[in-house]
């Protein structure tokens, strides 16, 4: 396995209340000729949505982690709204760090507190599983890039960048109505 020490200790560290930090696309210029071109693949399928196609073991197990959040978000989404369909009930894998992080998120009554407490349990997944001995390697960097698109999937929920935008919409709409 590759061990990449001169690039992780270039990289900033990252903190999950940050409002500034390199964009993905800089973080893969930054990598592009210091990894393996087998990695750099790695590094640019490595989404946190999963569209990506990633191999290795972290990404599996990351993406599995993933699909068990979810499940859960679906199951309780589904009984909160009470819907007794069998097609909602998660019958995969269950954790139980999953299953009271979700129930909190669910109980929000602000859907981007939710969606806060969801990706702070992939941001938690994701240092814990650095923490295991990979600190110059790929599994460094997948983390890295995952993290990344966390901060910038955050910063996307801004009060003012949101009232501006509704206001820009809602005088759209008033414009196309008073015409």
């Amino acid at each position: 396995m590759s061990e990449y020490y001169y690039l992780v200790a270039t990289l900033p560290m990252l903190r999950r209340d940050m409002k500034e930090y390199m964009s993905h696309s800089e973080f893969l210029s930054i990598c592009k000729g210091k990894v393996s071109e087998r990695d750099y693949i790695q590094l640019e399928n490595a989404t946190l949505s999963g569209t990506g196609t990633c191999s290795g073991a972290f990404m599996k197990d990351f993406t599995h982690f993933r699909s068990m959040v979810e499940k859960e978000l679906a199951s309780q989404r589904a009984a909160r709204l009470q819907f007794q369909d069998a097609r909602y009930e998660n019958k995969g894998d269950r954790e139980s760090r999953i299953t009271e992080r979700v129930r909190k998120a669910v109980s929000e009554d602000n859907p981007l507190e939710g969606e806060r407490i969801i990706l702070s349990l992939y941001w938690d997944y994701l240092e814990e599983h650095v923490g295991n001995g990979h600190y110059f390697d790929l599994t460094f960097l997948l983390s890295y890039s995952l993290r990344l698109q966390i901060l910038s999937r955050l910063s996307l929920f801004d009060l003012d960048r949101g009232n501006a935008e509704f206001e820009r919409l809602f005088g759209n709409l008033r414009t196309q109505i008073f015409q």
